[in-house]
């Protein structure tokens, strides 16, 4: 579900952090890293669709801590938007559902095998079975829509210096 944390993470970062310094490109980049993450990883280990470890909070503090460590200054400030936005992601997916992938590896070594995560293509095979997570990427959609209209993104350069900075401006 890439429209939904998409959404779901700028909403949350611009009503908790309104527009403040933040770089929405690292925001929205985190609000899908961790999909992306599990999502490769079980391709490449021909293992099915599951959150794994990049849905834990070890993982989001283990980035926040690198990027804390490892940059200074404005770019620090910028790429912290990823940690965010993962943190986002893990709430857009209810992940307090499913504890012992949550707080991994305090609970043993496997992951919880529900909530089952959605990016099969059972997705566009059965679309009628997965209303919800339609549902969910339809209202993601509609979220990025309102950011597009209410920052203007469409006039003049707008989309051009956004590309550029991640900075929403009024």
């Amino acid at each position: 579900m890439v429209l939904w944390h998409a959404g779901v993470g700028a909403l949350i970062t611009y009503l908790s952090l309104g527009r403040r310094r933040i770089d929405y490109r690292f925001v929205l980049l985190g609000a899908v890293a961790p999909d992306a993450i599990d999502g490769l990883v079980a391709l490449w280990l021909s293992l099915p669709a599951l959150r794994g470890p990049a849905h834990t909070l070890l993982a989001v503090v283990a980035t926040a801590i690198a990027i804390v460590v490892l940059l200074r200054g404005e770019r620090r400030l910028a790429v912290f938007g990823l940690a965010v936005g993962w943190l986002t992601h893990l709430v857009a997916d209810g992940m307090w559902a499913a504890p012992k992938t949550l707080y991994w590896p305090a609970f043993g070594k496997a992951f919880d095998t529900a909530p089952a995560e959605p990016y099969a293509l059972d997705l566009f095979a059965r679309p009628w079975a997965h209303l919800s997570t339609w549902g969910a990427e339809i209202v993601g959609a509609a979220i990025l829509l309102w950011f597009w209209v209410a920052f203007r993104l469409g006039h003049e350069n707008r989309l051009r210096v956004w590309l550029t900075d991640g900075y929403l401006r009024p």
